[in-house]
């Protein structure tokens, strides 16, 4: 990891020197997904692409952070996302059902790719802001992280490049939370593991706020040659049907202006004099993460 950022550092800094306006093709596209999994059925909806952007609403009835929950309801799943790079998801479920399996997914898919129509190579990059992800479990029935079942939150975060032979991970972040009052564990996961802090809302509701991870894929590109970014923002929760719920979300997909993940992908094409330059550091990236 350490020698791909300081050869993708290596490249913006050369290559940004000296630039000419030269427009590279770029293109933006996006879709969503939420599910529901309970005794009761299994339902989805692609949601997407749209031009202005999709919501996902199933289900019935938020649940509630502050720990007032109305059992008459399963909570949601929603995944958004519009067509300026911006996406965020959330589940929210309290179940009473006594089924003993209920999941609630959501996904938001953006992709974005930059061709370098120039003559010589170029350097690429793709900004990102993470906003941090939230998990939160909630136990009235007293239960731990060995019950089977038992209640988990989950997120998991990545960025995939795909130069023209496949997509490769180059950012992952995930985070579990498992359990309930009795006993819960953490876990975190991939190349940027976040860091993260407990609250409580209630004797009954509690989780972890993760922090928000700001940062910066770089490149290069031959000419001709295309990039394709892909993130992804994904969040589930699984509970057993009596007396227990929780959450997990990755911004807000109610308001993408309000909170939201954010991603832009450019190239700043470059003088000839550098292309020979810089032609040994094609197809690398590496990841700047900027500040927490």
């Amino acid at each position: 990891m350490a020698n791909k950022f300081l050869m993708g550092a290596v490249c913006a800094s050369l290559f940004s020197i000296v630039t000419f306006a030269v427009q590279p093709a770029l293109a933006l596209s996006f879709q969503t997904d939420a599910t529901r999994d309970t005794a009761s059925g299994t339902a989805s909806d692609p949601q997407g692409p749209a031009t202005t952007g999709s919501l996902f609403s199933e289900v019935l009835v938020p649940f509630s952070d502050g720990g007032s929950v109305d059992f008459s309801g399963q909570g949601y799943a929603r995944g958004a996302a519009n067509d300026t790079g911006a996406g965020a998801v959330a589940v929210d479920g309290a179940f009473f059902t006594g089924n003993l399996s209920n999941e609630l997914t959501a996904l938001s898919t953006l992709t974005s790719d930059v061709t370098n129509n120039t003559g010589g190579v170029v350097p690429f990059a793709y900004d990102f802001f993470l906003p941090g992800p939230r998990l939160t479990l909630a136990d009235f029935a007293g239960i731990s992280e060995t019950n089977d079942p038992t209640i988990r939150a989950f997120f998991d975060f990545r960025i995939q490049l795909d130069f023209g032979s496949g997509f490769v991970n180059h950012v992952v972040s995930q985070g579990e939370l498992k359990g309930g009052l009795v006993s819960h564990t953490l876990g975190t996961a991939g190349t940027d593991p976040l860091a993260s802090t407990l609250f409580s809302d209630s004797f009954s509701v509690f989780g972890y706020q993760f922090e928000n991870l700001d940062g910066s894929v770089t490149g290069s590109l031959a000419a001709g040659q295309t990039v394709t970014v892909k993130s992804q923002l994904f969040v589930s929760l699984e509970a057993p049907g009596f007396e227990t719920g929780g959450a997990a979300s990755i911004g807000d997909p109610l308001d993408l202006s309000a909170g939201a993940f954010t991603g832009n992908l450019s190239i700043v094409p470059v003088p000839a004099a550098a292309w020979l330059f810089g032609s040994g550091l094609i197809g690398l990236a590496g990841l700047a993460r900027r500040k927490t």
